[in-house]
């Protein structure tokens, strides 16, 4: 998905049309689906202010259902990812809005799904990957790196150089 910007030239040159990509997160329809449909509070995200303002807000726990459905975990491995207890998380109402930071968390991870769903192909194809253990990362899983902003960047990186075609 491209948008085109058009730039004045000086003189009489013909304008240039500069093509650039669009933001992955921009890809609203994907993470509303990951993160429950019309059943969660997920807005329209045109930008990173509307991120921000529904990190602030908080998003309902029962978007953690959706999103350990997506990725194929557990909710038991959603909680490690997210560093809260799974009992902790059985406490709350569905209904009950998280915390910013575990709000973030969740964000981050529904971003990183729908980039990894882009670059492997399909759904089923990214939950499978995620389990496998990668030379890049030391044969360990990318799951195992999920749990720390680092180590989705970390992760992410290997998704650019399977999406440029370089060996990982």
């Amino acid at each position: 998905m491209k948008a085109s910007k058009k730039y004045k030239s000086a003189g009489n040159e013909p304008l240039q049309v500069l093509e650039e990509p669009a933001v992955q997160y921009l890809a609203t329809n994907s993470m509303k689906v990951i993160l429950g449909g019309k059943g969660s509070n997920l807005h329209v995200v045109n930008n990173d202010i509307d991120l921000i303002e529904i990190t602030r807000k908080g998003l309902k726990k029962n978007t953690l259902f959706f999103l350990a459905d997506y990725l194929g975990i557990s909710m038991g491995q959603l909680s490690d990812l997210l560093h809260t207890s799974h009992r902790n998380l059985q406490r709350k109402d569905a209904n009950e809005t998280m915390d910013s930071y575990k709000t973030e968390k969740v964000l981050e991870l529904a971003s990183f799904a729908v980039r990894g769903t882009s670059v492997i192909g399909d759904a089923d194809g990214f939950r499978e990957w995620l389990k496998y253990p990668l030379p890049a990362l030391g044969n360990k899983k990318p799951l195992d790196f999920l749990d720390t902003t680092f180590g989705i960047q970390m992760v992410s990186k290997i998704l650019g150089r399977l999406e440029q075609g370089v060996y990982s």
